[in-house]
């Protein structure tokens, strides 16, 4: 995304990919919503992704206008749009996803910190962090292996060593 690395994001994932079909329905959507995104009037300067068809990420340059609590529930409702439309999950945060090279899995919350600590998760899986909230911490932390993102703290020593 072609936005400043302060910029405010909200990254959105689904339980399976999306077809291309799916995917571009998608960017038909938000490229409509990105034309008319607004705060009070304003127009948002924003763009959006679409990484691994599985995950929608958008982003809004708030050093030119504001987020308001308005234009995040619009965006929040073409979300949810597509979330009636699909069933993709997108709108459930106690879901987590990791990568092992060409498969994405998501789980549950509590089945994945379960799956870590038992070890059924290999360590050179890579776990995504949708909480984050600016794009340069997407750009440099989004996807971190387990043992150097917010998942390490969930492993034993002996996984580790």
């Amino acid at each position: 995304m072609n936005l400043p690395s302060d910029s405010k994001i909200w990254i959105f994932q689904s339980t399976r990919n999306f077809n291309a079909e799916e995917i571009s329905e998608i960017e038909t959507t938000l490229d409509q919503f990105m034309l008319e995104w607004n705060a009070h009037g304003a127009k948002l300067t924003a763009a959006y992704a679409i990484p691994y068809d599985r995950f929608i990420v958008l982003a809004v340059d708030e050093n030119v206008e504001m987020a308001s609590g308005c234009s995040i529930d619009s965006m929040t409702r073409i979300v949810k749009r597509l979330e009636e439309k699909y069933n993709f999950g997108l709108l459930n945060r106690m879901l987590v996803s990791y990568n092992l090279g060409e498969e994405i899995i998501t789980l549950p919350l509590n089945e994945f910190k379960q799956k870590v600590k038992n070890g059924e998760i290999p360590l050179h899986a890579s776990v995504f962090h949708n909480g984050i909230t600016s794009l340069g911490e997407f750009e440099e932390g989004w996807e971190l292996p387990i043992s150097e993102s917010w998942v390490g703290s969930l492993l034993d020593t002996a996984q580790t060593s």
